[in-house]
């Protein structure tokens, strides 16, 4: 009985601490936009655990007219946008980035490209930033995709 007891304890107390910060206590953060995206595709464009946001990984697309890069530059500040809108939902902006990470399809020729646009889009200090090639993306026009940890201003 009291080795029972001890095991029903230590589940117990593994559950509650499993708990803790888990994506069950989580907060999705779903702008009604992206409503569709969580339900049919099945995750949440974001995560708020605490003061720490995590944003899915967004596709940038070449969008508009012009050149490749011109093109590239353009759906980079689209996917920014749409994150600004996923971060509204708790208050953060794009200045309480912590840290990136970047999926590249052409990483030599989009680093220049995503350097200058994310530089124009947020303050110093920089991010944490780690970019990565690939050779696909889960959208088949996608050339780049990046996921977002983002903390809150306490």
């Amino acid at each position: 009985m009291k080795t029972l007891l001890i095991s029903i304890a230590a589940l117990l107390a593994s559950q509650s601490a499993f708990a803790d910060g888990s994506r069950q206590d989580a907060t999705p953060l779903i702008p009604e936009k992206w409503r569709s995206i969580y339900d049919g595709w099945g995750f949440s464009p974001a995560l708020k655990v605490g003061d720490t946001i995590y944003v899915s990984g967004m596709i940038a697309r070449l969008m508009g007219e012009g050149t490749y890069e011109e093109r590239y530059a353009n759906g980079l500040r689209d996917l920014f946008k749409n994150l600004e809108e996923i971060l509204a939902e708790s208050g953060a902006t794009l200045d309480d980035i912590v840290e990136l990470t970047s999926f590249h399809t052409d990483l030599p020729r989009q680093m220049e490209t995503a350097l200058k646009v994310r530089r124009e889009l947020m303050k110093l200090p920089h991010p944490a930033w780690t970019a990565v090639g690939t050779s696909s993306l889960a959208i088949p026009d996608g050339q780049t995709e990046i996921k977002f940890t983002v903390k809150l201003k306490k």
